[in-house]
Parts: C-alpha cells; structure tokens; sequence
C-alpha cells in the first residue's frame, strides 16, 4: 500500500481563506528562524508543517498502513473462523457505568 508525501512546492490554486494566530515572542522567534533556515516565509512554513502534522494525525485515526508481509498475516488472521471467548462474552454481558 503506498503512502501518500506531502509536497512543500508551491500550487497555483488560489487561497480566499485566513487564520490568524495569537503567538509569543519566543515562538515567534523560532517560527522565524526556522522559516528561514528552510528557505520558506513564515507562512509558508507554518501552513506546511501545520498540514503535515493534522494529515498525519488525522491518518493515524483512518488509514492502516503495514507492510506488504505483516498486511498478509494480518488477513490470514481475519480470515480465520471465530473462536469462542467465554470469558469475553460474560464480560461484555455485565452492567456498566455506562448503562446507569
């Protein structure tokens, strides 16, 4: 299964929408640096990094991603008949906290 790069370069589609931050001198400070340090502006930087890091937060919550032979043993093992869990079942019969 191929996973999906983020691209730092540029796109030509236009962007109408803003957000506006409240930050530090320190952190300013920092943003900056690093900005500068990758050859980026300031905003470029932040909107990379910051959609970097919500599509990898958000990945972790939708996709599942093994490699091609731990993907096979993992089919195999869905593909297997169910085996009784008693110990499970008696389990999940109990009253919780929930159902008060």
């Amino acid at each position: 299964m191929a996973m999906e790069t983020a691209s730092h370069a540029p796109t030509n589609k236009r962007k109408n929408d803003r957000l506006e931050l409240r930050i530090s001198q320190e952190e300013r400070r920092i943003l900056d640096e690093a900005a500068a340090t990758s050859g980026m502006s300031v905003s470029a930087f932040v909107l990379s990094h910051a959609t970097d890091a919500a599509r990898d937060l958000l990945a972790d919550r939708t996709s599942f991603v093994l490699p091609p032979e731990r993907w096979n043993t993992f089919v195999t093992m869905l593909d297997r008949d169910p085996r009784p869990m008693p110990g499970l079942a008696a389990f999940l019969a109990r009253r919780s906290v929930l159902d008060e």
